[in-house]
């Protein structure tokens, strides 16, 4: 999927990203959010296959170390030794946990560069008292650090700058020749560097295969013609805010927006025309749902949705009459001689509760959008009445209504 094929996806966070040239590894916060979920559940099994393995090997490494009175540096070496024992257990715990998608990051994050500082400290011991063979093991630790550890290229970077900067000074401090340092944290920084540009490159391609996922799962709750979503992306939107309203008791608002006398429009000047007609129109409506609990939606044939969040009355009704406003100065028509495109808006405020349903908020928008229609189309009708015993699809009328229609 290149650049120019995803561009024409209006609204869409993945379009956009995939768009850019520059390939930066972070998004903006809520995709990047988004972004270390997919990392972590696509990781999971290698990061608990690595923390259990090295938990393993650092776990015989302390028992060989008391065992053998021959072992280099004591004490110190056990508490080295046992703390990034200690540390591989935090994370085996965090890759376990329930909590994981919330927790590993950022635990493994810290508990990478601390096992990474403790790993040189103890490598420099063993190599100031002349049992060096171990160093290959911490530079394999610095490739794992960015492949198999489960964190993200900074975290990975950062990690493999601390235990080049703690190799150096252990070594240092213990006094090791100067050339044989310099050596040796050649070919661990020499490591890093290689691993850590093979790694941004896959990190990339992995972000760009997040990217593609999640506009591919867009597009198929889009509408073909006008971009808005579909229905079934409507439907199931609306069940998500419902609950959220539900907890933050909070309103919601419901507009249901239809194409005032479309099917003569259509056939006095042709579908193509009607489509064109249909998606400036589609246009306009997406624009006054741009928060991220809003959505416009296709709801069926010519008729629009749009959902607002946590939206009083007052401004509920400015909105829809700015909508149909807008919608007008259109003009469609106009250079044909003909009357000007309107539509008419039905407008339902809920409060949701525990007795309410989604299906009764649009049913009462449906109420209300029939009602603009009587009143001669191209205006705005609101109602706000209790509506629990509404039926999605049967209009029920027991009581009059609040409402207030305004018009042109």
């Amino acid at each position: 999927m290149t650049a120019s094929h995803v561009l024409h996806v209006p609204g869409s966070r993945y379009a956009a990203e995939l768009g850019k040239e520059a390939r930066a590894m972070k998004f903006p916060p809520d995709l990047e959010r988004e972004y270390h979920a997919f990392y972590l559940a696509e990781r999971r099994s290698h990061v608990r296959s690595f923390n259990v393995i090295m938990f393993v090997l650092v776990a015989f490494t302390l028992l060989v170390s008391v065992l053998s009175s021959r072992e280099p540096g004591g004490v110190v070496q056990h508490v080295l030794v046992g703390s990034i024992a200690f540390a591989y257990a935090v994370l085996i715990w965090a890759a376990y946990s329930r909590y994981y998608e919330s927790v590993y990051l950022k635990t493994a994050s810290f508990v990478s560069a601390l096992v990474a500082l403790l790993a040189a400290m103890e490598i420099g011991y063993r190599i100031s008292a002349g049992v060096g063979e171990l160093f290959a093991l911490l530079a394999a630790y610095s490739i794992g650090l960015y492949f198999l550890a489960g964190i993200l290229y900074h975290a990975a970077v950062r990690a493999n700058l601390v235990m080049v900067l703690a190799f150096v000074a252990t070594l240092a401090l213990l006094g090791v020749p100067p050339s044989k340092i310099a050596w040796l944290t050649a070919i661990l920084a020499g490591t890093g560097a290689i691993t850590g540009i093979a790694f941004r490159h896959q990190g990339t391609r992995f972000r760009r295969s997040f990217l593609e996922r999640g506009l591919i799962a867009e597009m198929a709750a889009r509408d073909g013609l006008t971009g808005l979503k579909n229905r079934r992306a409507f439907d199931e939107h609306l069940k998500r805010v419902w609950q959220q309203a539900l907890n933050d008791r909070r309103p919601i608002v419901v507009m249901l927006c239809d194409v005032d006398e479309f099917k003569s429009f259509n056939d006095r000047h042709g579908h193509q025309a009607g489509d064109d007609a249909l998606k400036r129109i589609a246009a306009v409506v997406d624009g006054f749902a741009q928060r991220p609990l809003d959505m416009a939606a296709r709801y069926g044939g010519e008729e629009l949705a749009v959902i607002l969040f946590d939206m009083p009355r007052n401004l509920a009704s400015l909105i829809a009459e700015k909508l149909r406003a807008a919608v007008q100065s259109l003009e469609i028509g106009r250079s044909d001689g003909d009357s000007i495109v309107t539509i008419s808006i039905g407008v339902a405020i809920v409060r949701p509760t525990l007795e309410r349903s989604p299906e009764g908020a649009v049913q009462l928008a449906d109420e209300a959008l029939y009602a603009a229609k009587q009143k001669g189309r191209n205006c705005v009708v609101m109602f706000e009445r209790e509506h629990d015993t509404l039926a999605t699809g049967a209009f029920q009328a027991p009581r009059a209504p609040r409402e207030r229609a305004l018009t042109r």
